[in-house]
C-alpha cells in the first residue's frame, strides 16, 4: 500500500506527519481534559474530531495502516472484537442505530487506540497525559474547596454519603460527570499517573511535593464519591503499581498506605460496617435477572446498543446490567464476551512480561483499574468518546504500543 500523499516528497510527508502528531498530542489532551471544562453537554465533540480523529486518520493512512503494529495476539483479538461489534451492529435488525453509526464508532475506537500507540512511539504521550493528570488534580481540590467551603456543605458521613457524593465542581456546570461512578473512575485513573510519577522519577523536591498534593486531592475526591467500584478499582491499580515497582519509594508508600488504611478502618469502623451492609446496592437482583434471561440472548446477543431493562420488585427501573461484562454479553453475544476477556488476558500477559519497564507497569495498573471497575460499573464501551474510553481504550492502546526496546528502563 502506498502513502496517502504519493505525489509529495519524503520530506514533505515527514512534515505532514510531524504536524499531525503535534495536533494529535493536543487532541488527546483536549479529549482527556475536556470532561473538566465541558459545561454544555457536548463532550467537546468538535474539538476532538478536528484535533484527534482527523490527524489520527491522516497518520494511520500515511503509516500504511501500521500493519506491523497489529501483528501481535492482543491487537489481533482487539480487531476481531471491533469487527464483530461492527457486524453485529450493522446487520442486526434490532440494532438501535443504523450501520453507519457502528462503522463510525468502531473506526473512532481503532483510531483512538492507534493514536495512543503512535504518541507512545513518538514519545509525545507523556506531556498530554501528565498535563491532564495535574489538571484533574487541580479540579479535584477546587471541587473539595467549592463544595465544602464555598457552598458550606457539611463534611460528615451521613450527609456526604446520602446527599452529597462528589461528581461535579458545582459552579457553572464545570467538571460535571453527572454521577459519582464515572467521576470516581476518571479521577482514580489520573491518580495512577501521579502515583507513577511520584514513585518512579527522581525529581526536585518541589515537584514531588506538588505531585503528592495533587495525588492527595484525587484520593480525597475519589473517597468522597462513595463509589465503591471506584474505591476498589483504584486500590487494586495503585497496589499493582506499588508492588511491581522496584523503587525504594514504592515500598515506603506501601507501608504508609497500608498503615493509613488500617488506621482509617479502625477510626471509621461504624461507617465501614454500614458500607458492608449496603453490599452491592441491589446489583445482585439485576445480575439474577440477567441470568434468568440468558437463554434469550446467550448466542448472538439482544442487539448492539440495546438497553437491558430491569424492574425491581418495588418498581424502580434500570437500563443496563451494572456490569460491563454482563452488558457486553447481553448486547453482542457469547463471541463478544469471549473475545473481550481474551483481549484483556492477552493485554495483561504482555504488560506482565514487560513489567520491568516503567511504561508497562503504569499500563498494567491502568488495565487493572478498568478490569476491576467493569465488574460492577461501566455500562458501555462501544459508543461515542466518554470517560469509559479513558478507563479502557487508553490502556489498550498503551499496551498494544509497548515495544520492549523502546520502553524506559528502571
Amino acid at each position: 500500500m502506498r502513502h496517502v500523499f504519493p505525489a509529495l516528497s519524503g520530506v514533505h510527508r515527514e512534515k505532514i506527519s510531524a504536524i499531525a502528531c503535534v495536533l494529535l498530542s493536543i487532541g488527546l489532551f483536549v479529549q482527556l481534559g475536556g470532561f473538566l471544562f465541558n459545561n454544555d453537554g457536548s463532550q467537546q465533540a468538535t474539538q476532538v474530531h478536528l484535533l484527534l480523529f482527523i490527524p489520527a486518520l491522516v497518520l494511520f493512512i500515511n503509516e500504511q495502516l501500521s500493519l506491523a503494529l497489529w501483528k501481535q495476539p492482543c491487537a489481533l483479538i482487539f480487531l476481531a472484537l471491533v469487527i464483530w461489534v461492527l457486524l453485529r451492529g450493522a446487520l442486526a435488525t434490532d440494532a438501535e442505530h443504523p450501520a453507519g453509526y457502528w462503522a463510525k464508532i468502531c473506526l473512532f475506537i481503532v483510531l483512538y487506540v492507534f493514536s495512543v500507540t503512535y504518541l507512545l512511539h513518538s514519545r509525545r504521550l507523556y506531556m498530554p497525559l501528565l498535563a491532564a493528570a495535574f489538571l484533574a488534580a487541580g479540579f479535584a481540590w477546587m471541587t473539595i474547596y467549592y463544595q465544602f467551603m464555598v457552598l458550606g456543605k457539611p463534611l460528615d458521613y451521613e450527609t456526604v454519603r446520602y446527599t452529597g457524593r462528589l461528581f461535579e465542581l458545582g459552579w457553572q456546570g464545570f467538571a460535571d460527570f453527572s454521577h459519582p461512578i464515572p467521576a470516581g473512575l476518571y479521577y482514580g485513573f489520573f491518580g495512577i499517573v501521579l502515583l507513577g510519577l511520584l514513585v518512579e522519577y527522581q525529581a526536585r523536591t518541589s515537584y514531588l511535593v506538588l505531585t503528592l498534593l495533587g495525588l492527595a486531592g484525587i484520593l480525597i475526591y475519589v473517597l468522597l464519591t462513595f463509589s465503591r467500584g471506584a474505591w476498589f478499582s483504584a486500590l487494586a491499580a495503585y497496589l499493582t503499581l506499588l508492588i511491581l515497582s522496584p523503587r525504594p519509594r514504592a515500598k515506603l508508600l506501601l507501608i504508609v498506605g497500608f498503615t493509613s488504611l488500617v488506621g482509617m478502618l479502625a477510626l471509621f469502623w461504624p461507617e465501614v460496617h454500614n458500607e458492608w451492609r449496603l453490599g452491592t446496592s441491589q446489583r445482585g437482583l439485576i445480575w439474577l435477572g440477567w441470568l434468568q434471561r440468558l437463554p434469550e440472548f446467550w448466542l448472538l446477543g439482544n442487539g448492539a446498543g440495546t438497553d437491558m431493562v430491569f424492574r425491581y420488585p418495588w418498581g424502580d427501573t434500570v437500563f443496563h446490567a451494572h456490569s460491563l461484562y454482563l452488558q457486553l454479553w447481553y448486547e453482542y453475544g457469547v463471541l463478544a464476551i469471549v473475545l473481550f476477556i481474551a483481549m484483556l488476558l492477552s493485554l495483561f500477559q504482555k504488560a506482565w512480561k514487560l513489567r520491568e519497564r516503567l511504561e508497562a507497569r503504569v499500563a498494567l495498573a491502568m488495565l487493572v483499574l478498568g478490569m476491576v471497575a467493569m465488574v460492577s460499573d461501566v455500562h458501555a464501551i462501544f459508543h461515542r468518546p466518554s470517560v469509559y474510553w479513558i478507563i479502557l481504550w487508553l490502556p489498550v492502546g498503551l499496551i498494544i504500543g509497548l515495544r520492549k526496546s523502546e520502553c524506559s528502563s528502571n
